[in-house]
């Protein structure tokens, strides 16, 4: 199976082949099992069978060898089909204040290479698109694989993104992007494919995949740190809302009479659950920058 044959998939209407809407389906939720595919598509079992059979045969689709095991009915572990990891890789990306994470998987969702670099806050867009090309590049090197296989790059920000054309509405974490469209500043550097989303989303997404909350359709997620963020998740999809804000608990005003907000509102959630003035009394005691992780005990001074 080559990238330009699962494009093709994936690129098919929503009204697509029951080949198309399996190769979708692996390619969105990973390792999974016939029974699994047909209920979460609607088909029947024996054309999922049947196509299965096809893909298999074609070399689109591979039995999950390796990866964790869906449980059957009987309590025997159920067999399972992932995307062919030749069909190429993904590259994933987090921008929050002073550092950026990156993840290279491919598309049977294993994950084949982690880095993570400390940059100084209030980086531009620019500097940031320059250094993700480095950090790529690099990954790939040391992976011994080219840079074309990559089908696109994934970016959670932690800001609210608008999911009609990919545009930062208020940048919380990464103060100076407000108002940049992602796909603008990062596609010509990169020279992949880009698409953008809150931070919250994108966790939402991965406690689905691999979290706690496999199995669960409709839930509420909050995200505590130095700010206060959150998603919501109806039917496995999560609700963005009309400007890509419908997870933001943190800039709910629970007191109109309270201290001013970052983001110009009075007595926002974020003031008084977040980690943000904890972490400058921590600062203080500790007479350096702390971070959350710091104070979750993982390096704390003593």
């Amino acid at each position: 199976m080559t990238k330009v044959e699962l494009k093709a998939f994936l690129a098919e209407s929503s009204s697509a082949t029951p080949s198309a809407k399996i190769v979708r389906l692996l390619s969105e939720k990973g390792a999974l099992s016939g029974a699994r595919i047909a209920g979460m598509t609607g088909l029947a079992k024996s054309t999922v069978s049947t196509t299965l059979a096809e893909l298999r045969k074609s070399g689109i689709v591979v039995d999950g060898i390796g990866r964790r095991p869906e449980v059957a009915s009987v309590g025997r572990p159920a067999t399972t089909v992932t995307l062919n990891p030749s069909a190429g890789t993904c590259v994933g990306i987090l921008f929050g204040l002073s550092r950026i994470q990156m993840v290279i998987a491919d598309v049977s969702h294993a994950i084949l290479a982690e880095r993570m670099l400390y940059i100084d806050p209030d980086y531009s867009p620019a500097r940031a698109a320059e250094v993700i090309k480095v950090m790529i590049d690099d990954a790939c090197d040391e992976l011994g694989i080219s840079t074309d296989t990559i089908l696109g790059v994934g970016i959670a920000l932690a800001a609210p993104v608008n999911p009609l054309d990919g545009r930062v509405l208020r940048a919380g974490g990464v103060p100076t992007w407000t108002g940049v469209e992602i796909r603008a500043a990062f596609e010509p550097i990169l020279g992949h494919p880009v698409v953008a989303d809150n931070e919250s989303n994108c966790s939402a997404i991965a406690e689905m995949m691999w979290g706690s909350a496999i199995g669960y359709d409709d839930f509420v997620m909050f995200t505590i740190d130095v700010g206060i963020g959150g998603a919501i998740v109806n039917r496995g999809r999560v609700i963005t809302g009309i400007a890509g804000a419908a997870g933001e608990f943190g800039h709910m005003s629970i007191d109109p009479d309270g201290p001013l907000c970052r983001c110009g509102n009075r007595g926002c959630l974020e003031i008084y659950a977040s980690f943000r003035q904890p972490l400058v009394y921590a600062s203080q005691r500790f007479g350096r920058a702390m971070t959350s992780m710091d104070v979750r005990g993982t390096g704390c001074p003593r």
